[in-house]
């Protein structure tokens, strides 16, 4: 009679244990699936109060329609836009939903290292846009900003013919991004003897903060000639400012984004040029390439650095008039280009 409860027992709990292995194994293959099963990414960005990041996440969004898949995006409360704290207690959350992939624009290069090495130790694989950031992720995609910025210090010194004053509006600290594109800038600027940067401040970003440095920067030099922002928000800030002193269009005004707003300003006259960091395109890659982990399957590059270019007074009503037609040729181009369909 014992030996028959034994067996009975061992029975029971080899049951018990297949039941339970198999569960496991559905939670497995099921990992961050909705209840349809589709495949989920997560998406953390700083901000959506900023026209570069609208764009970003829209593409990102048309991108996980084309392809069928569930997409969730967070943004930092605007009090906190650019704290790294705060983005990581979003990841965090994220994290918790256990989704297929994270797709991160990180709010600093080193400051959420900590919760992407979390992520990627349970197993969900990380990809980051826009800033890289300085530990393992499985791809990054951002725009050439080195390239960027040489393109609009070419453009400047070409404007300037030669010679002239300039000031530089630096943006936020602790973003190799804007690094690279204050020292592309800088590069394509030096080889012009005629032109000297006679001040660079700290706008951190923002529109705001950038009307007020711009207008102390003009207190001290009345006579400049040109003003070069590191993001089209500063950029803006500068028209502000200069148009407070009746100098707006007088004085050479570039960006770096073209952000609608900026290309308004462009249109008008009230700035001369930004460079076009392909928003649109780079939420469309990004998704693209996020796909592809989720599947596991293998990825054109860990490390996609995509080519800019200028969006100027000479040609921004063909970018304009081209606009919707371009975004829909992205997607289908990033389609083919990554074998999604």
């Amino acid at each position: 009679m014992k030996k028959k409860l034994v067996a009975v027992m061992l029975c029971m709990m080899m049951t018990a244990g297949l039941a339970g292995c198999s569960s496991g194994e559905e939670a497995k293959e099921n990992k961050g699936q909705d209840k349809d099963g589709k495949i989920l990414i997560a998406q953390s960005m700083p901000t959506l109060n900023n026209p570069w990041y609208v764009e970003f996440a829209e593409g990102s969004k048309n991108m996980a329609e084309h392809l069928g898949i569930e997409i969730v995006q967070v943004t930092n409360p605007e009090t906190n836009a650019w704290s790294p704290e705060t983005q990581i207690s979003k990841i965090e959350n994220l994290i918790a939903k256990n989704p297929d992939v994270i797709e991160i624009d990180p709010t600093s290069t080193d400051g959420i290292n900590g919760v992407v090495d979390e992520a990627r130790n349970k197993d969900i694989p990380v990809v980051v846009s826009g800033t890289k950031v300085s530990t393992e992720v499985d791809a990054a995609i951002i725009g050439d900003n080195s390239q960027g910025g040489q393109l609009a210090g070419e453009f400047m010194g070409k404007a300037l013919d030669g010679k002239g004053k300039v000031v530089v509006l630096l943006g936020t600290p602790g973003r190799d991004v804007f690094q690279a594109r204050e020292d592309g800038f800088k590069e394509a600027l030096g080889e012009y003897e005629g032109i000297e940067i006679v001040a660079e401040q700290i706008a951190n970003s923002e529109r705001a903060e950038a009307v007020s440095v711009t207008e102390t920067i003009l207190q001290a030099n009345p006579d400049i000639d040109a003003i070069w922002a590191s993001n089209d928000e500063m950029a803006l800030g500068a028209v502000e400012a200069l148009r407070s002193i009746n100098k707006e269009g007088k004085v050479i005004v570039g960006g770096f984004d073209a952000t609608p707003d900026a290309v308004t300003a462009i249109q008008n006259g009230e700035m001369h040029f930004s460079v076009n960091q392909i928003p649109y395109e780079m939420g469309v890659r990004a998704i693209g390439i996020s796909y592809l982990l989720a599947q596991g399957k293998e990825i054109p590059s860990d490390d996609i650095a995509l080519d800019l270019s200028l969006v100027s007074y000479e040609n921004v009503e063909d970018y304009l008039n081209n606009q919707e037609e371009n975004n829909k040729k992205v997607i289908e181009q990033v389609t083919e280009e990554y074998g999604l369909k």
